[in-house]
């Protein structure tokens, strides 16, 4: 994440920018958004829980949902999305209803650079919801539903610093087969470079420990644990 970015997105007053009846409103203002001419390369491991479809389609504007938790209702939540070249980056505080009751809710994306974020490949976006502000929000992570026709598979995305191998692995679950990670087809990795599968099973479950190990070089880097919120498919609105 860019320092500037963060800086400027705790420097600047927080107003509810949603509709009224929105159970998840955006509350940074402006909207938090950079365009680089150079990439920066970013220091978080774990990036994105996305799944997309298609954004070429639309004329306007960017279709964007997440699936987030019951437990989440009352407090805040921080949308991060960049793409895998680092060129783009985006980092922005909602907040959730008190009367949230669990499911899936469309997220205001207002960007001034709609055109050119929706020339980026799907696969190539990186988008995940955080428990917490932008400022202190915590490792447990939400799914985020980018485009607007049929997504496709729920992926965990990684900076691994170019990591030969990463599995990905579930304490709590040893029904459930390791899962080997695959580099992302692109020659500019900065912001991540790794996509993970996520098994259908897990995609429906409402809590799940994941434990992301890469190896380099033939050495075994650390593990690193995290916290998703999968909670299945995006449904109707809250």
């Amino acid at each position: 994440m860019s320092r500037k970015l963060l800086a400027l997105a705790l420097s600047v007053p927080s107003i509810a920018l949603a509709d009224p009846a929105s159970k998840v409103a955006l509350v940074s203002d402006p909207f938090y958004e950079v365009v680089r001419e150079a990439a920066e390369i970013s220091g978080s491991r774990l990036v994105g829980l996305t799944a997309y479809g298609a954004t070429a389609s639309k004329s306007s504007g960017i279709d964007v949902s997440a699936r987030i938790p019951s437990e989440w209702k009352g407090g805040p939540v921080c949308l991060k999305v960049a793409s895998a070249d680092g060129l783009y980056e985006s980092l922005n505080t909602y907040r959730v209803a008190d009367d949230w009751l669990g499911g899936s809710s469309p997220l205001q994306y207002p960007s001034k650079n709609a055109e050119k974020v929706r020339a980026i490949s799907g696969e190539l976006i990186s988008a995940i919801l955080l428990r917490g502000d932008c400022a202190s929000a915590t490792g447990e992570a939400a799914p985020v539903f980018w485009g607007d026709e049929q997504y496709g598979v729920l992926r965990l995305l990684l900076n691994t610093s170019r990591a030969e191998e990463t599995l990905l692995s579930f304490p709590a679950h040893d029904e459930f087969a390791e899962v080997a990670c695959s580099p992302i087809s692109s020659a500019a990795r900065n912001a991540f470079d790794t996509a993970c599968q996520l098994p259908e099973e897990i995609g429906r479950l409402e809590r799940v420990e994941v434990v992301a190990l890469s190896f380099k070089n033939g050495e075994m880097g650390r593990e690193e644990h995290m916290v998703l919120f999968p909670g299945g498919e995006p449904g109707d609105d809250n």
